[in-house]
């Protein structure tokens, strides 16, 4: 029989909020549900109360940053290996690695 994904493995919102408690989930229901039903911000703060709306505003933060961290590839320094350094010092493909030169190239015509 073959496995299943679980639900959420390839979508990071829903990763994201499968990780929620029971408690940060009602807020963002409640938040929700007043927005669709067109409530305003300040209408919405007043309707749950300001610490609730906070909460509520912390959680939408919190499933913000998890779906940046998930989504967002990470920045890899590239440094040569002592192998790859040797090789690029002394030279690739036959051709040596020069120092200053005292040729100049002459761009007048």
């Amino acid at each position: 029989m073959l496995e299943r994904p679980m639900v959420g493995e390839n979508d990071p919102l829903e990763f994201a909020i499968g990780k929620l408690s029971d408690n940060e989930l009602g807020l963002l229901s409640e938040y929700r549900e007043l927005h669709l039903a067109g409530f305003t911000v300040e209408e919405i703060r007043s309707m749950m109360g300001s610490e609730s709306f906070e909460m509520a505003l912390d959680v939408m933060r919190g499933v913000d940053s998890e779906i940046s961290r998930l989504t967002i590839p990470p920045v890899r320094k590239l440094v040569a290996k002592p192998k790859m350094r040797a090789a690029i010092d002394s030279g690739i493909g036959g051709t040596q690695r020069q120092g200053k030169s005292d040729m100049a190239i002459d761009n007048e015509d």
